[in-house]
């Protein structure tokens, strides 16, 4: 195909229709009409020869024509952005970036607020949008474009990808403060024989608190199972469940935390990226926005359970 027949202006509008799965929210993104987006996909169409999206449910999916060309539609403008940014210098305070990160819940909710307060002071016009991503398609994601970031435990690592470490934490076993077992040391007995609550986005399969008792050959029977921690947090608060969560998270929710009668891993959250991307200067950015935030939540958090005592 020759180049002279594409406008690349065409281009930007192919990636976020391809991100958003909608017009609307692609003309959203791009801060057009979406008669305007319908517009440019139509160019598309007539350039390639396809339709390139098709209709499904409330938006669009691309075709097979339309997959293979993301990747190659994304380095392409990655490697136009790294260029323009290079030559202009990355100025976050003017940016209006959006930046795509997979993150899981219990990331999210100590990360985000500490990354939108740095965000309010030094890039106010930047973008932080987060997807919870299945792990097995996070690298093609990040590969394609779709993402720039994940934020996940090491078992994601890849030889394609770069990452730094983020937050060490641990486990524990979370419960009301006049719980009738918070004023002394559980035994693996009294744990077994607590009821659970369970925290996990699949339907089934193993939870954090199977993982860990598995090593000593048992397992809980939850009388609930939540996909996220912050309405896991409010049941426990007002309940007599108890629910296996990260120390961090647990101490940011004000509940008594008492130590596992078990080995339990260590939880290490990384932060993952493509490492032919390393050096774009917009990428550079966020990744020390976002290493620096973890930094911040991991010392107050150390403030707050410092206060509150760990426990016993």
């Amino acid at each position: 195909m020759n180049l002279r027949s594409i406008d690349l202006n065409l281009l930007p509008v192919f990636e976020a229709i391809y991100m958003e799965r909608s017009l609307t929210r692609a003309g959203e993104l791009l801060h057009v009409t979406q008669p305007a987006v319908s517009n440019a996909l139509a160019r598309l169409r007539a350039v390639f020869g396809d339709p390139l999206f098709v209709r499904a449910g409330s938006g669009v999916t691309p075709t097979p024509a339309a997959q293979a060309l993301i990747a190659p539609v994304r380095e392409a403008l990655a490697k136009l952005r790294s260029g323009l940014d290079q030559g202009s210098g990355f100025d976050p305070k003017t940016s209006e970036r959006t930046f795509h990160i997979a993150v899981r819940d219990a990331a999210s909710s100590s990360l985000m607020p500490v990354l939108a307060q740095r965000l309010e002071r030094a890039a106010p016009g930047v973008r932080i949008h987060c997807h919870q991503v299945d792990r097995g398609e996070i690298p093609a994601e990040l590969a394609s474009g779709r993402l720039d970031f994940a934020i996940d435990i090491p078992m994601l690592a890849r030889p394609e990808l770069d990452s730094t470490l983020l937050y060490s934490d641990r486990l524990v076993c979370a419960l009301r403060r006049d719980h009738p077992k918070a004023k002394r040391k559980l035994s693996l007995e009294a744990f077994l024989a607590l009821r659970h609550l369970v925290v996990s986005s699949r339907r089934s399969g193993r939870t954090l608190a199977d993982e860990a008792l598995a090593h000593v050959g048992h397992r809980i029977r939850p009388v609930m199972r939540l996909p996220h921690y912050q309405p896991a947090f409010h049941v426990v608060l007002s309940s007599d469940l108890a629910l296996v969560a990260p120390l961090s998270l647990a101490r940011r929710y004000g509940a008594t935390v008492r130590d596992l009668p078990l080995d339990a891993p260590t939880l290490d959250l990384l932060l993952f990226w493509r490492r032919d991307a390393a050096d774009e200067p917009a990428l550079r950015w966020a990744r020390g926005e976002l290493v620096a935030a973890a930094q911040t939540d991991a010392a107050a958090s150390g403030e707050r359970g410092g206060r509150k005592g760990r426990g016993r």
